[in-house]
């Protein structure tokens, strides 16, 4: 602790120059938080996804529909343990913008199904109690101002009810909160599967998937191809996967974010090492009688070595800590402004790491040139 006022002093020698630098490094461990967490969160998405949970659509085209009596060809299959329909039914709550993501379920079918689902037994109950009641997300719920008995109404894209308004009144029993391990109904809003059925003017008898938990999830390859098997000669071919071949295939469609997120990382990495490494050769060159004082003094050349390093090191794990900091302050709203909500945020640990080696690499020729100077030789200049 002795050393740390010299060391302090000698990081802030040139004010200016120490700012700047320290900006750049923030600045670029900014964007190397948001990247890093940004990939975090989609390997985090795969890995949670539940491979024994499977989707089965259509197999011609996501907009087309399965009938209901479908659920029962499913149920039977060996290796099936519950099997639920579903409805995509999001609506807009204020046109033209404000859309809330809604499904149609059967409350019996769907409460065992999703068990990360944060609802209570009270909750359930009372959404079957109410042919119009919705569990409401509670940031949805925040968003609206919405609360538990309030009638709101949604427009659903796709369907138009049988009084022509094409509007929806539900009425709110429960407010869900979040739950970022639940990446089934997470954010999404519930209301009953037969409130729309009976309601829309087409469509009725049909969904647009089933989702079926296996009792084993060893088995969950062979449960999907028994499925699409048992429909495979009726007028609705099936496509079952699991919900985390679902996952990395969304994943994989924006495209190979790993790679890309560690060629950027390299490029800043490389361009920090430069800028900082010249810096640092430049202070070094500028204290060269400041070294041959210490030396005069009796200072080792092993501390002189480590009081150069030790500035570096503190200096960008200070800049590199800023700008981490501001990373995971901006993560949610760099998110939020892609409409896209993945977890973790920026790895601070891992920034850090990369901090300290930037600070070592970049400070290690200064420091052992530092170190190899004669004190005469460093008291005349030269």
């Amino acid at each position: 602790m002795k050393f740390l006022p010299l060391i302090w002093a000698g990081i802030w020698r040139r004010p200016g120059r120490t700012a700047l630098t320290m900006v750049s490094i923030a600045s670029a461990f900014v964007l190397f938080g948001v990247l890093q967490g940004f990939t975090a969160g989609l390997d985090r998405l795969v890995t949670s996804a539940q491979a024994d949970l499977l989707f089965t659509v259509s197999r011609g085209s996501l907009l087309d529909r399965l009938p209901v009596a479908d659920l029962a060809t499913i149920r039977s299959i060996p290796g099936v343990r519950i099997v639920a329909r579903e409805v995509a039914f999001g609506g807009v709550f204020r046109p033209p913008a404000d859309f809330v993501p809604a499904n149609g379920v059967d409350v019996d079918e769907v409460r065992g199904l999703d068990d990360k689902l944060q609802v209570t037994p009270a909750q359930w109950d009372a959404l079957k109690a109410t042919p119009s009641g919705a569990l409401v997300p509670a940031d949805l719920a925040a968003t609206h101002g919405w609360k538990v008995g309030q009638r709101i109404p949604l427009k659903p894209q796709f369907y138009v009810n049988r009084d022509g308004s094409g509007v929806w009144q539900v009425d709110i029993v429960g407010i869900v909160p979040p739950n970022p391990d639940d990446t089934l109904f997470n954010n999404i809003v519930l209301i009953n599967y037969g409130y729309l059925d009976q309601s829309r003017t087409e469509g009725a008898g049909y969904v647009n998937g089933f989702l079926t938990r296996v009792a084993d999830p060893s088995l969950t390859g062979r449960v999907a191809s028994a499925i699409d098997a048992a429909f495979a000669n009726s007028a609705h071919h099936t496509k079952t996967y699991s919900q985390r071949q679902l996952a990395q295939a969304n994943v994989e469609g924006i495209g190979d974010v790993g790679l890309a997120v560690r060629l950027i990382s390299s490029a800043v990495f490389f361009a920090l090492l430069f800028s900082v490494g010249a810096v640092m050769i430049q202070a070094g060159r500028e204290r060269t009688v400041e070294f041959g004082v210490l030396k005069a003094l009796g200072y080792r050349d092993s501390t002189i070595i480590a009081l150069t390093l030790a500035e570096s090191l503190i200096f960008c794990l200070v800049a590199a800590a800023i700008g981490l900091a501001i990373s995971t302050a901006a993560y949610p709203l760099a998110m939020q402004a892609i409409h896209f909500d993945v977890k973790p945020g920026p790895g601070i640990t891992v920034g850090l790491v990369y901090a300290a080696a930037l600070a070592l690499i970049a400070g290690s020729l200064p420091a052992w040139r530092a170190g190899r100077l004669a004190a005469v030789d460093a008291l005349a200049g030269r």
